[in-house]
């Protein structure tokens, strides 16, 4: 009889081994360091279809941001450009509501000689897309302004030369002219008014406008490498930088630029960058800068970043009117700031809830964290679970007694990322991951947000 059941059970083993996950299973390692025994945890389930190869044809893909339309935006950094994708994974160079993303496949340089390479992006709550590329500048492009032009193809748009500002208590008048623009949010919040404006058709200026542009171009120093951007909650009129080359996080102040009326009718603020301060300079501390690499921040206005340089591979900084940015996690009080955690720290990003995603180059995965820094799970990561039956000796009545336990053993393998390199999460909880080693996007979602049998979806 026992000779039956292990025969038995060894057969359940070989029929696993052929089919689960839909590979053969490797089994856990001897040490049992990364073998658990519980099986009702959420973990992170790949949602098929994979988005590479020639359709969509990647070339070391480095950053991504989900807009709030619920496009997804690419630095495709090899092909340089940047690709717009619907979340059916469709590239979508323009669509029916009006929008035309056909500037960003080549977005022009600083000299105009060569396409930009884009290394990192993000769009704000006007829907400007901002674009850094190793170099000095930021460049920008607004979506919606260019949504209205293609939708309006008869109409014609114009340019401000001057506006004019009246504070209605005294009376007083002030012009402003294009230079002085970014000073009209300051009378705006001294009692002045706009009350008119100068319109004039200038096309080059105008088309200078809608397309892509650089937004700033560092003077503070003599160079800079911007390597990563992101901006400041919606009213925080605030964009930041990670500038690799002077070991440091720069805020740019989003300024008033440029005043147009479009082909709706509609007058609307274009705006480009201005040096705020130095948000985190270079260290080996806590909440200091050394070789940054990815920069996200959450709704409440906390910025995460990454580095790759001594100590410390996570920060959490966060702002307090009476003494500016200090650090919002410790070592010894949040896991995530534990020392040798991470293997080369690329990419950050944070969900509704606040968790935090790091994407974990040199370890092949993403890791999550709560928003206290516990870690919670992995993404991008292969999961094997076997059934068997683990023989335990117990005592019964003093007598030692072997008693049989159907078990579930599972192992966790980061061996399907190559290199990755950034990760963004949607309104529907999907993680996206840019695995740039094999050029391709990978998604996941947890097992209890999948409408699915997971025992089909396992291969059992």
């Amino acid at each position: 009889m026992e000779k039956n059941k292990t025969i038995a059970i060894i057969f359940l083993l070989i029929v696993l081994g052929c089919s689960c996950s839909y590979e053969r299973i490797s089994m856990p390692d001897s040490s049992g360091s990364n073998i658990i025994y519980n099986t009702g945890e959420e973990r992170y389930i790949q949602v098929n279809p994979e988005w590479g190869g020639s359709e969509w044809n990647f070339s070391n893909p480095l950053d991504m941001f989900i807009s709030v339309d619920g496009y997804i935006f690419v630095a495709d950094s090899g092909n340089s450009r940047v690709v717009v994708m619907a979340k059916s994974g469709d590239m979508i160079t323009s669509d029916d509501f009006g929008n035309d993303f056909s500037d960003l496949r080549s977005i022009p340089g600083a000299d105009e000689s060569a396409p930009i390479s884009p290394v990192g992006l993000c769009i704000d709550s006007k829907l400007n897309l901002f674009v850094v590329d190793n170099s000095k500048h930021v460049y920008v492009w607004n979506q919606y302004i260019n949504n209205v032009r293609n939708s309006n193809p008869d109409s014609a748009d114009s340019i401000a030369t001057s506006v004019t500002y009246i504070n209605y208590d005294t009376n007083d008048e002030i012009v402003l002219t294009p230079s002085e623009f970014y000073l009209s949010v300051i009378y705006e919040e001294n009692g002045y008014t706009l009350k008119d404006a100068e319109f004039v058709y200038d096309e080059a200026k105008l088309d200078s406008i809608y397309k892509p542009h650089i937004f700033y171009s560092e003077q503070l120093k003599s160079e800079a490498e911007f390597v990563s951007v992101v901006a400041a909650p919606f009213g925080d009129e605030q964009l930041y930088v990670c500038d690799r080359l002077n070991q440091r996080i720069v805020s740019l102040y989003i300024g008033r630029s440029s005043y147009i009326k479009m082909r709706n009718g509609n007058t609307l603020w274009q705006h480009r960058g201005y040096y705020y301060y130095n948000v985190a300079s270079a260290g080996t501390g806590v909440g200091t800068v050394n070789d940054p690499k990815g920069i996200t921040v959450d709704e409440s206005g906390n910025i995460y970043y990454t580095q790759t340089g001594e100590n410390f591979s996570f920060h959490k900084i966060s702002y307090a009117s009476s003494s500016g940015w200090g650090a919002g996690f410790a070592l010894d009080k949040n896991e995530i700031m534990d020392l040798y955690r991470f293997n080369r720290l690329f990419d950050v990003a944070t969900d509704g809830d606040g968790n935090i995603f790091v994407v974990d180059n040199g370890a092949n995965e993403v890791q999550v964290y709560n928003s206290d820094g516990e870690y919670i799970r992995k993404a991008g990561t292969r999961y094997v679970q076997i059934d068997t039956t683990l023989v335990d000796s117990v005592m019964i009545d003093d007598i030692l007694t072997a008693v049989e336990n159907d078990t579930i053993i599972a192992h966790e393998y980061s061996d399907v990322l190559s290199s990755p390199k950034s990760v963004a999460v949607d309104d529907d909880d999907v993680v996206y991951i840019i695995d740039s080693g094999h050029n391709r996007i990978l998604r996941y979602q947890l097992s209890t947000g999948l409408d699915i049998d997971l025992e089909d979806e396992l291969g059992r």
